[in-house]
């Protein structure tokens, strides 16, 4: 009997997918089974995949129609009655399937839980720390009002209810975990524990570095839209098969690893400053400087950064 299945979608993963088995093999105290849906590899992943050698791997061919058909076949070979995704780029730290299993044993009344996630450097280095919350809550009325605090793959979900919903729903090129999660939580509870339970690597082949801005922007703003008219009217444009056409292609392009590495360094090293930790937060913008050292903003908030007194500075000024 199979407890968990982890479904892996891989399309050119050659440099990270086996890190990204080994972190997923190593999970205990569960019978584990993972899926890994090749759809339509160009390069060494499939063979690396192969060569894990471990029964519980299996590989099957994809759909090749994208990451939502991809995850869908990976749902329909599952035999686990919890199910998680996990992307072929990215990584699992120790313990995180067992703590998630154990919670839906204890809660049935739940049908997902997921925990806190961290952005790491194309070589694994952390970048942004997890955030979500410090106190464990029920998220369902969060999501049911278009919020959310956590990435997909850091959910564990009761397989039948994915099953239930249809899996992800293949219009959306992207965003398609979104739109998963808010019509989930139309059907069951969900919780979100302070734990971390997934490593998010930011690269240049990932989704967020190789489709244009525009198009992303819309598919989030559908998984809304959708979402607003299902609350109001009971069903949405895609069920009634109106879905307004995706735009054309544009020229935007996504920002570049190295920005957006950049942008979440300084953004985490404005949240060390508050909290009063000066030493960490000029470690982390000195950080954020070298990995685009020509943008002369970086380097301004880094200055801002020195200047700059920390709260807890300030309070000890105020004494004297």
């Amino acid at each position: 009997m199979i407890d968990v299945s982890v479904v892996i979608p891989m399309k050119n993963a050659e440099p990270y997918v086996r890190e990204t088995l080994e972190a997923v093999l190593a999970q205990s105290g569960m019978a584990l089974e993972v899926i890994v849906i090749d759809d339509g590899s160009t390069d060494r992943s499939r063979e690396i995949a192969e060569q894990m050698r471990d029964s519980r791997v299996h590989i099957i061919d994809g759909p090749r129609r994208g990451i939502s058909a991809a995850f869908n076949a990976g749902l329909t070979a599952a035999r686990g009655d919890v199910l998680a995704r996990c992307d072929a780029d990215d990584l699992y730290p120790p313990g995180r399937l067992a703590w998630q299993v154990q919670f839906l044993r204890e809660h049935p009344e739940f049908g997902a839980v997921c925990g806190s996630f961290a952005t790491i450097s194309p070589k694994g280095k952390m970048i942004a720390w997890p955030s979500g919350g410090a106190a464990g809550e029920e998220i369902t009325a969060e999501l049911l009002a278009g919020g959310g605090r956590s990435h997909m793959c850091a959910y564990a979900f009761r397989t039948a209810l994915l099953r239930e919903i249809g899996g992800c729903r293949e219009w959306f090129v992207t965003s398609e975990d979104r739109d998963l999660q808010f019509r989930l939580a139309e059907i069951t509870r969900i919780r979100y524990e302070p734990r971390l339970a997934y490593l998010y690597r930011l690269h240049d082949a990932s989704v967020t570095h190789t489709q244009q801005s525009r198009r992303r922007r819309f598919f989030e703003q559908m998984s809304l839209e959708f979402q607003r008219q299902r609350r109001e009217v009971g069903m949405d444009d895609l069920q009634r098969e109106q879905a307004p056409p995706p735009p054309d292609s544009d020229d935007s392009k996504p920002r570049s690893t190295r920005q957006q590495i950049q942008e979440l360094l300084l953004g985490e090293s404005w949240k060390m400053h508050a909290t009063g930790n000066k030493l960490k937060s000029l470690g982390i913008g000195l950080r954020a400087c070298a990995a685009r050292p020509c943008n002369l903003t970086a380097w301004k908030s880094f200055a801002a950064l020195i200047v700059k007194p920390t709260n807890r500075q300030s309070a000890i000024g105020n004494r004297q």
